[in-house]
């Protein structure tokens, strides 16, 4: 068997290789599970053709792939596989997969693809939805607003996530875990890309400056940040318009695509002060921001534009 582990969610990538790794035969493990990296693909494919020694099946991990640097000579490297035993899993990991190329094309006739990408920062609905399918795995329960702080104080980590839900587990000992115990468990340690869509909201120019600095620091992609804010700064100015237009709270979670329509009274409160005019103009000014980022502008240009959108 052939699968491809494709993506930038490395924690939801190492639990699959866990799971794959527990279902050779645990006597004969340390002899049947093997790693390499993607220049030792031909040693990979050597041992990947051998059957397994003692009982049950044969794990061969290829680690780090870029599919396009395999080229021609990694293309012929790989023919053998349409013989590879019944009795060995091959996985390749990567980042990401162009399935135009010779190889990929190749290596998906004969496996599967398996994407395991993280969730993009902005969709809070998702991460909660993430965290309480995580938790119940863990048969850990979780009070809904305390699901929705999680959200706010982990991210989009998955790393951080697990941990975290793994500490509150322990801590419950079978009990409901309430808002107040997550907050008091796991604070908020680390600014995120909502956080500082909040301040520029807010127009608090101390707390733009602090929070752009720790991102950049962090080497966040600023054009991740800078999507961030647009999907933000655009969900407040559709329920700012429709709370305008006098439309039903239903009708704007749809327009919104709020998976939680009880996020609805939070995003009132929040665009309570803020005007239309505002909201549109800072959107603008975003999407001027991300066009000159895409042009190549450097990293350093975020700051000055966000506070000029502040001081707008």
């Amino acid at each position: 068997m052939i699968t491809l582990l494709v993506g930038n969610d490395t924690e939801a990538i190492k639990r699959e290789l866990a799971s794959l790794k527990a279902q050779t035969h645990p006597v004969w493990r340390d002899f049947n599970v093997h790693r390499f990296s993607a220049e030792q693909l031909s040693a990979a494919i050597m041992s990947a053709l051998s059957v397994p020694l003692g009982e049950g099946s044969k794990l061969i991990i290829v680690e780090d792939c870029d599919f396009k640097q395999f080229g021609e000579m990694g293309l012929e490297i790989l023919q053998p596989l349409s013989m590879l035993p019944k009795t060995t899993h091959l996985v390749f990991i990567a980042t990401s997969i162009d399935k135009r190329l010779k190889v990929s094309k190749h290596l998906l006739s004969l496996g599967k693809l398996k994407e395991f990408n993280l969730i993009p920062p902005w969709r809070t609905d998702l991460i909660e939805q993430a965290i309480a399918n995580n938790a119940k795995q863990m048969q850990l329960t979780i009070a809904r607003d305390a699901v929705s702080y999680l959200a706010q104080a982990i991210g989009n980590d998955t790393t951080r996530m697990v941990k975290e839900l793994e500490k509150l587990a322990v801590y419950a000992a079978g009990k409901r875990i309430t808002k107040e115990q997550a907050i008091l468990l796991i604070p908020t340690t680390t600014s995120n890309s909502l956080q500082l869509a909040q301040a520029l909201l807010e127009g608090k120019t101390i707390e733009i400056v602090r929070i752009v600095r720790e991102l950049l620091s962090r080497a966040e992609f600023p054009l991740v940040i800078v999507a961030t804010l647009i999907t933000q700064f655009k969900t407040w100015l559709w329920v700012k318009a429709a709370l305008a237009a006098k439309r039903s709270e239903e009708e704007i979670a749809s327009l919104c695509g709020l998976g939680n329509p009880k996020r609805m009274y939070f995003l009132r409160q929040e665009v309570k002060d803020v005007s239309i005019n505002y909201l549109s103009r800072s959107l603008s000014m975003l999407f001027e921001l991300e066009v000159e980022l895409k042009s190549g502008e450097k990293a350093d240009s975020i700051l000055p534009a966000l506070l000029r959108i502040c001081l707008s």
